[in-house]
């Protein structure tokens, strides 16, 4: 039987839930409830499966709440991506497809070209890691603070809040910049695609008329 992890996976889940492993394990040894060395004389096969199942299985846990970050800075809107690639491309104005669902373009330029949808897939995980990543900063701050609070070490670690929270705010960022790129890459790729202006045209409603 094999295992295999796709790249969706991988940056949305695997990656994230490593940055969160890393700090829960620090918050666990800080209030002495795990002991970091007496984890590293596990033998190093185990202690690398452990982590990468542990990684795994916190991104899955904490994807539902780091998409809740959504709305407090929500991706940018789809018509947004459209005016901007017929700014670049002004003969894809009047092409049904453009006006067409986000998603059910992806699926069309999936059943075109695998090889070039795989760069949309990539783009969207790549988004969702860095949202997932800027939740982990997000608690890493709160972290920090309570730190900052308690003590000893308040200076490093007010300081350690401060780059969490920038960290934060940037990698949320970032996720929006990366999700916006991927809808102008779909709109890219499915411009070539043969017949797609057919297949959406009696589902797109004509500009300007009621719906």
């Amino acid at each position: 039987m094999t295992f295999a992890v796709g790249i969706f996976d991988l940056f949305s889940f695997a990656v994230p839930g490593a940055v969160q492993l890393s700090l829960l394990v620090y918050v666990l040894d800080r209030l002495g409830v795990v002991h970091v060395a007496a984890l590293t004389s596990a033998p190093g096969a185990l202690l690398v499966a452990g982590a990468v199942v542990a990684s795994y299985l916190l991104g899955h846990l904490f994807h539902p709440l780091a998409a809740q970050l959504n709305r407090f800075r929500p991706r940018r809107d789809a018509e947004e991506a459209r005016q901007e690639f017929i700014a670049g491309v002004p003969q894809a104005r009047d092409r049904a497809y453009v006006r067409a669902n986000p998603a059910l373009l992806v699926a069309a330029a999936e059943l075109h070209d695998k090889d070039a949808a795989g760069e949309i897939v990539r783009m969207r995980a790549q988004s969702v890691m860095l949202r997932n990543i800027a939740f982990a900063f997000t608690m890493a701050t709160v972290v920090a603070l309570v730190q900052t609070a308690t003590g000893p070490h308040r200076v490093i670690a007010a300081g350690a809040a401060a780059l969490s929270l920038l960290g934060a705010v940037g990698a949320l960022g970032s996720g929006r910049k990366v999700w916006h790129m991927s809808r102008i890459k779909t709109l890219e790729i499915c411009y070539w695609i043969p017949d797609i202006d057919e297949t959406f045209a009696a589902e797109t409603p004509v500009v300007g008329t009621e719906k």
